[in-house]
C-alpha cells in the first residue's frame, strides 16, 4: 500500500475552524456538539415589535432558526486506497422521532470540505428570515 504525499491529509480541526469563523462572520451563532457535529443558529430580530409584551410573545412562539452540519467522509467521492479521505460537508436532516421508525435521519451534501465560503453562505441562506444571505 503506497500513501500519496503529494496532498496533505485532510484536517478536520482546521476545517472546522474555519467554517465556524466564516459563519459567525455572517451573522449566525454556532455550538460545537460533538467533534464533527455543528449547530448553527440565527436570533430572530425582535426589534420591530410594537412593545415589551408584544417582544415576549414573539419569543415565546418564535426562538430563531437552527440546522445541524456534520463533517464526514464524502460519500459521493471514491475513494483509493493510499489516498486520502475526501471530506465533505453535510446537512443533517433529522427525522421526525414521533413518526414512527420510517422518518429516520437524512444526510445532504452541502459542499466540498475545502470550499468553505460555498458552505457558509449556503448556511447563512438557509437560516435567513427573508431568504437573502447576510452578506449581500
Amino acid at each position: 500500500m503506497s500513501v500519496d504525499v503529494s496532498q496533505p491529509p485532510p484536517n478536520p480541526a482546521a476545517l472546522i475552524k474555519q467554517l465556524v469563523e466564516a459563519v459567525q462572520e455572517r451573522g449566525l451563532t454556532v455550538k460545537q456538539i460533538a467533534n464533527a457535529i455543528l449547530h448553527f443558529s440565527r436570533s430572530p430580530d425582535y426589534s420591530e415589535a410594537a412593545g415589551p409584551e408584544d417582544q415576549a410573545v414573539a419569543r415565546s412562539f418564535f426562538t430563531g432558526l437552527s440546522q445541524l452540519v456534520v463533517l464526514v467522509k464524502d460519500c459521493q467521492a471514491p475513494h483509493a486506497e493510499g489516498k486520502p479521505v475526501r471530506l465533505a460537508w453535510y446537512w443533517w436532516w433529522q427525522g421526525d422521532r414521533l413518526a414512527g421508525p420510517g422518518r429516520s435521519d437524512e444526510m445532504e451534501r452541502l459542499a466540498d470540505a475545502a470550499d468553505i465560503d460555498a458552505a457558509a453562505d449556503r448556511i447563512a441562506y438557509v437560516l435567513s428570515l427573508d431568504g437573502e444571505s447576510s452578506t449581500t
